[in-house]
Parts: structure tokens; sequence; C-alpha cells
């Protein structure tokens, strides 16, 4: 069985990052064309990491 990441990581950006990329490629795997997290511009990645704490935090303890 695995450790839960959000409870076992020392480094919070890193799972942020993760998070936010992940929760890009959930919602762009809906265009025809996959539009990788690196490409995915500034502003994008900005609102995703954005969303990315929002989530962390309200599955944080």
């Amino acid at each position: 069985m695995s450790r839960c990441r959000l409870c076992t990581s020392n480094d919070v950006e890193a799972v942020n990052e993760h998070l936010a990329e992940k929760l890009w490629d959930s919602r762009i795997a809906n265009i025809e064309e996959h539009i990788p997290w690196s490409e995915a511009g500034a502003t994008w990645q900005a609102a995703f990491r954005e969303l990315a704490v929002a989530a962390r935090q309200a599955l944080t303890c």
C-alpha cells in the first residue's frame, strides 16, 4: 500500500505543482489536441496552481 502524498510530503510546493498538473491533465483530456502542462502558458498554470492549493487545503486535516 502506498503512502498518502498529501500527508507525508515535506515539500508542499512540489505537491501543489503535481496536483496542478494532474488537474490540468484531467481538464485538457476533453480537448482534441492534448496540450502538455509545460506548454499551458503562465495564466493557465497560475490558475491551476491556485486550484491545486485550494484542493490540497480542502483535503488536508
